[in-house]
């Protein structure tokens, strides 16, 4: 059940709406390079983000992890939790700090409008679909941002990876007001028939459509674009307008919130 709207919006602003917004970890780093980001990119979507606000909608970002979490993450595996035998404090420490430094270029970048940050370690407990954690702190008018993490788990885990796409599934069902929910990544105008220059744009996709893609194992410690496809299915029985589009287009979000249509994959519960 969706929880009411508790908190006052200023009175000279229509309120149009929430649009939930993911920046892939592709998008915004070079995920082979550690602790790489692509600060134009990133400024062209704040830009976007600006738009949104003045337009009168509230607007939360989940940003990725990219080559400031998943690479070390990787290396230290520690998606499965604390393993036995094998030193990893210091590797959560290390990872957070360089999520925290992600957070901040990404902070920066938004820094003329009012901002709300929420690392997922301050009020989320374990990882999955199924975390805890009070997601009212997300009502408050202004933009809000978040972004996967280390957070801690309950026994034998004691801590783990939470997705950020766990993290949009979440928000989209259970705040209120959300309008628009929109996956934004890197080099890619959404899901794709086939692998490289032969596969054509899925315009609409649905839950038993067939699409291709490629989990990056040797990169991503979560679950890719398999696991956004699930989250975003699940995301569409709860919200009109779910779409997977190519970030480094941040005109085709616009055009998704403005017109209800852009080039890319709309994500359909029928």
């Amino acid at each position: 059940m969706k929880r009411r709207y508790r908190f006052e919006r200023d009175p000279s602003r229509q309120f149009m709406g929430r649009v939930i917004m993911k920046w892939g970890g592709g998008l915004i780093s070079d995920k082979s390079t550690l602790c790489t980001a692509y600060a134009d990119r990133i400024s062209a979507l704040a830009k976007c983000v600006g738009k949104l606000v003045s337009k009168g909608h509230e607007v939360i970002v989940v940003h990725g992890a990219g080559s400031f979490g998943h690479l070390r993450a990787r290396e230290y595996k520690l998606s499965e939790g604390d393993i036995p035998g094998f030193d990893q404090e210091d590797a959560v420490i290390l990872v957070r700090k360089d999520m925290d430094h992600l957070h901040e270029i990404v902070l920066a970048s938004l820094n003329t409008m009012d901002t709300f940050s929420h690392a997922p370690r301050d009020f989320v407990k374990n990882t999955g679909a199924k975390f805890t954690g009070d997601l009212d702190r997300f009502l408050r008018p202004g933009v809000h941002i978040t972004f996967g993490d280390v957070v801690d788990c309950d026994p034998p885990l004691n801590f783990g990876i939470l997705s950020g796409d766990d993290l949009m599934l979440r928000l989209s069902v259970e705040l209120p007001d959300v309008t628009h929910v929109i996956f934004a990544m890197g080099d890619t105008p959404g899901l794709m028939t086939t692998p490289g220059a032969d596969g054509e744009l899925i315009p609409i996709w649905r839950v038993d459509d067939q699409f291709s893609g490629q989990h990056e194992h040797g990169i991503d410690v979560t679950g890719g674009i398999f696991l956004k496809t699930e989250r975003a299915a699940a995301i569409s029985q709860h919200v009109e307008h779910v779409w997977f589009v190519d970030g480094l287009h941040t005109e085709r979000i616009l055009e998704i919130v403005e017109n209800g249509y852009t080039y890319g994959t709309r994500i359909s519960n029928s």
